[in-house]
């Protein structure tokens, strides 16, 4: 049996940055990879950067600006590269208008990889999860189990959460809970946000092959979404509001928003030689929301197999009744033969029930000050975006006031060796809304292995650390010296 100090599990955005961080803190670290490109939501997933509104100047850690930073410096280098984008402000080399950054998920997987050059890594999946009372010993990685004086689930389902046979949130937890005025009436653990299997597609100078029409074709092209009214293949999308509707034309000039520029990564504009446009296609078209992905009548392998159809059957479309046949997958895009994602794009995780739980409450108040807490160990800000949920079609994109993440969060009410650094923080539904995004996820990584070595030199439990409050100052002090900040400073 193989023995670490620190088991990583999953090669999530979450997952490398906790495996860089506390390899540079110096643990002994193995990461668990499963996916040809590291960085999950950023790589895998082809998912360009959610950020806030301020990521230019504030609101990220000291790691996260460097990316930026590097993301900026390559496409600069590039012969031929105009930085001409008009979308937003900032160099974003693809233009588009859903972020700041709009990449090719290579590079950003490039760039992950030098963080991880000096890390011990091992491909594989978890099966199995052995555990002695509130200590996990071992995890099986195929077939192998690996033991470990600390583990870090950076799975993007909270795959150990459920096979350690603990307790967990997922879906929908009531209003009467936590007394959130979005939350139902009655919990739901399958009402749970859409997957995506993302579809990178390039805009040719002249009509292509149309593809050949997938077998649930007609179903898709017939189907309306469940309480908006419109249908699956239209230019509609869930408005800002539950049960409003928006359109989007499909391609746009000037500051009109449209479907093609909102994730585009090639903008053949910012080039002197230009290129073909490649947008990645994560589209309210293409949201899987028929079932749940976690814990549902169906396995997550059917799920992933019906949006891979869906996605496919969408390109159909766009070809054929749109009338586009200048749109061609882009397999140079996603590093696979098709086009698409390598890993199916996933917005909700089996979630930790920890010492403290961030909910709506944290995030969207009257008050548009920024949270504070006593145990912060990082800042965060992104809307509450949620797509609509796969049985009571609630759909949301609200505003929310810049956010810190409690210590507490991180912390396990029921087991004294696992963390979490992905998408499976003690979160709500709501609150896992905006902490699902690409920033916050990086710094859960960050913070989660400063948690790690902080529990592992003091020989604490997550409870004895969280009612330390010298341990934690001392805590919160080494993540600022790390450049992780701690509260928002919104100062111009």
């Amino acid at each position: 049996m193989t023995k670490v100090q620190l088991l990583i599990v999953g090669d999530s955005l979450g997952g490398v940055l906790a495996a860089h961080t506390a390899h540079a803190l110096g643990l002994d670290v193995l990461l668990i990879t499963q996916n040809d490109w590291v960085g999950g939501q950023l790589t895998s997933q082809a998912v360009p950067p959610d950020e806030h509104k301020l990521i230019e100047s504030t609101g990220c850690t000291r790691r996260y600006r460097a990316f930026r930073d590097a993301m900026h410096a390559h496409y600069r280098a590039q012969p031929g590269f105009l930085d001409a984008g008009t979308m937003t402000e900032g160099c974003n080399p693809g233009d588009g208008w859903v972020s700041r950054l709009c990449l090719e998920p290579a590079v950003a997987h490039a760039h992950l990889l030098t963080l991880l050059a000096d890390v011990p890594q091992r491909r594989g999946w978890p099966t199995a999860v052995t555990r002695e009372g509130r200590r996990i010993t071992a995890v099986d990685i195929g077939g192998e189990f690996i033991a470990a004086d600390l583990v870090i689930d950076a799975t993007e389902t909270g795959e150990l959460l459920k096979l350690a046979g603990l307790p967990y949130r997922l879906g929908k937890e009531s209003q009467a809970e936590f007394n959130e005025p979005l939350a139902p009436p009655q919990a739901d653990p399958l009402d749970q946000q859409p997957v995506t299997w993302v579809l990178a597609l390039r805009r040719e100078a002249s009509p292509g092959p149309i593809t050949p029409k997938p077998t649930d074709y007609d179903f898709w092209r017939q189907h309306v979404v469940p309480h908006y009214g419109f249908k699956q293949f239209s230019d509609c999308m869930p408005g800002s509001r539950i049960g409003e509707v928006a359109r989007l034309p499909l391609f746009a000039d000037g500051a009109t928003l449209d479907w093609w520029r909102y994730r585009r990564i090639v903008a053949a504009h910012q080039w002197e030689q230009a290129p073909q446009d490649v947008s990645l296609v994560n589209w309210a078209q293409n949201d899987y929301a028929l079932q749940p992905l976690l814990d549902g009548p169906l396995s997550e392998r059917e799920i992933g197999d019906a949006a891979r159809e869906l996605s496919l059957c969408l390109l159909h479309w766009l070809q054929l009744e749109a009338g586009h046949p200048e749109l061609q997958p882009a397999p140079d895009a996603t590093g696979t033969a098709d086009g698409l994602a390598q890993a199916i794009y996933v917005r909700e995780s089996r979630r930790l029930v920890g010492l403290d739980t961030l909910t709506q409450n944290d995030l969207s108040t009257g008050n548009l000050e920024p949270m504070t807490h006593p145990q912060s160990v990082g800042v965060a800000w992104y809307n509450l975006d949620i797509h609509p949920t796969v049985k009571s079609g609630m759909g949301l994109n609200a505003k929310g006031r810049p956010y810190v993440l409690p210590l507490g969060i991180f912390l396990s009410a029921d087991i004294d060796n696992l963390l979490p650094a992905c998408k499976n923080l003690s979160v709500t539904h709501l609150a896992n809304a905006s902490a699902r995004v690409h920033p916050t996820e990086w710094l859960i990584g960050e913070v989660a292995a400063h948690i790690a070595a902080t529990l592992l030199r003091h020989d604490l439990t997550p409870q004895a650390l969280h009612a330390d409050a010298a341990t934690v100052a001392a805590l919160q002090q080494r993540l600022r010296d790390d450049g992780i900040p701690t509260d928002w400073d919104l100062q111009p």
